[in-house]
This record gives structure tokens, sequence and C-alpha cells, in this order.
């Protein structure tokens, strides 16, 4: 791989995996919206090129960017993928039609191949259609399993190798806040209240550093299927991470379960499985949960030093 386009570039993933790019040498087209302060500092980075191009003007991007023969186009871009946008329904519909885009867009840029990333809480998506009662995440998923089908149909309609690439909770430096386990994370620092629901479910965390380099070896390897799981490998009850980030963090913190009034979706072991990827890759994780709540802690301890050095790269 010597050129990728990726959209989302200044997002959680698209960070990680743009230094995961950089250090393979790639040379990369980074799509982000006007006035973004991350798509500024980018500017400096060697072997980044900026594009201000927000997903509802993506169609324009082959006019943008006369660049063409790229290797890979990684769409990871997805408004309202978590807090309150994930239950409007407007937002997480265009969402459907701005993937779809990108197929279009990804095969007039003449790249080789397009990969998406969408969510294994896709699956759950019968569950929720046999609720009674609506779902703050119902939207979310609904948009990203049917954003799959059509981008796979587009794919395969004008012809372009199309891989989508699932997972359940990457975790790193720059996680969003509202994610459950940085937000564990960080009322255990401050010694917040901690409540949660059972917490019984299947749960499965994978470092943001190992999948980065699963999104690489994507774009690197001829696969034979169009949709891969990536995971950590050992899928556990929630609980048992909880109790793992506890137990580093401040032992003596009273965690309250069964406090909130959760729906635990079904999430089956056989959906977590990354065998497949992992044999026709190589791919094997690295970071283990421990080593991603260390590097989560020391960031949320110097949050401001880890911003100003984060485009130092």
């Amino acid at each position: 791989m010597q050129k990728a386009v990726v959209t989302g570039a200044t997002g959680f993933i698209g960070y990680h995996l743009i230094r995961e790019l950089l250090g393979k040498d790639v040379e990369i087209w980074a799509v982000g919206r006007k006035g973004s302060k991350d798509l500024e500092s980018m500017q400096v980075v060697k072997g980044i090129h900026t594009i201000a191009c927000g997903l509802e003007n993506i169609l324009a991007l082959p006019e943008i960017c006369s660049k063409r023969n790229f290797d890979i186009f990684y769409h990871l871009a997805w408004s309202g993928a978590s807090g309150i946008l994930r239950s409007n329904y407007d937002v997480q519909m265009s969402n459907v039609g701005w993937t779809c885009d990108c197929v279009q867009v990804a095969k007039q840029m003449q790249c080789k191949k397009i990969i998406v990333t969408g969510t294994v809480c896709e699956k759950q998506c019968d569950a929720i259609e046999k609720q009674k009662i609506f779902l703050p995440s119902s939207y979310y998923l609904l948009a990203k399993k049917y954003a799959g089908a059509m981008a796979k149909c587009i794919a395969k309609r004008i012809g372009i190798p199309l891989v989508w690439c699932q997972f359940y909770h990457p975790v790193g430096i720059f996680n969003k806040k509202e994610q459950l386990i940085a937000n564990t994370i960080q009322k255990l620092l401050w010694h917040e209240p901690l409540k949660f629901g059972r917490a019984q479910g299947l749960f499965d965390v994978v470092d943001v550093r190992d999948l980065a380099h699963a999104l690489y070896l994507m774009g690197e390897n001829e696969l034979l299927e169009d949709t891969y799981f990536v995971g950590s490998g050992n899928p556990l009850e929630l609980m048992v991470y909880l109790e793992m980030a506890k137990s580093m963090i401040d032992q003596t913190a009273f965690m309250q379960y069964g406090e909130l009034d959760t729906i635990e979706l079904p999430m089956e072991r056989a959906w977590l499985d990354s065998l497949p990827f992992q044999r026709e890759t190589g791919f094997t994780p690295i970071f283990a949960f421990t080593d991603s709540v260390e590097a989560m802690r020391q960031w949320l301890e110097n949050e401001e030093y880890y911003d100003s050095k984060k485009w130092l790269i």
C-alpha cells in the first residue's frame, strides 16, 4: 500500500489509523470537516494531504481532489456514532446515504478497494425490531446494518472490492469520554459514583492500536470475504472488564451493578470470533486490556500534554 484516502481522519479511530499508515510509509489524503482544528494541525505532518470536505459534500470529493489511482479508500466517518445523535433518525439515515456515496466516490477516484467500519452490534437488529419499547441505539444500529447491505450491493454493481470491518468496543487515548470504558476509567480516577446495569452480557474490548493495524492488514491483503470481525480474541462478561479497570485504578471504588435500568441485547460468542480474519492475514492482537487501561489512565491524567503533542507524529 502506497496511497490511501481516509474519511473521519480526525476521529478516534482515524487518528490511530493515520499513525499506523504513516508508520508503514503510506501517503495519506485525510478528509475532514471544514474548520476542524485537527485537520489544520495535520497540515504540518509529512505524508498527509488534508482535504476539507464534510460528508454532506462527499460527492464533490473527486472534484476537490484531482489525485487518482489510490490503493485504499477508508471510510470511517459517521455522524452521531455516539451521544444524543444516535437517537436522531434523520442523521442516521443520512449516514446510510453518505456511506453509499463514498463507495461511488472511491470508484470515481480509481481506488483499488474500499474499507468501511461497521459494528458487530448490527447483529442485534433482529432483537431491536422485536422490542416493545424504543432503545436509544436503535436508529444507529439499524442504519449501520443497512448502510453495510446497501454499500455491498453498490460495490458489486460498479465493480469495486469492499470490506466491511466489524468490532465491538475499541479503546485507547483520545477515546470519546462518553464511551463506557473511557467513562468508567475517568470516574475511577476522579472518585465519582459508578452505576451500571447488570453488566453480565458478553463484551469484547480491542485496543484501538490493534484495530488500526487490522485495518492496515485489510488493505494490504486480498481477502476472501466482504465482512470480518476484529477483536481481542478473548471476549469476557462486561463486569469482568469493569472489575479489571477498578483493580488497576482504585480498588476501594464501589461499583453499583444493577442500578441502571438497561436492556441487554443478545451478544453471541460466535459473533465475536476474529479467527477467520486472523487466519487470512496473520493478525494477532498485541495489547492486553491492562495495557489499554494504563494508556488511557496516563492520557486522562495529562490531557493537556497529550493534546499538545497529538499531531507531532
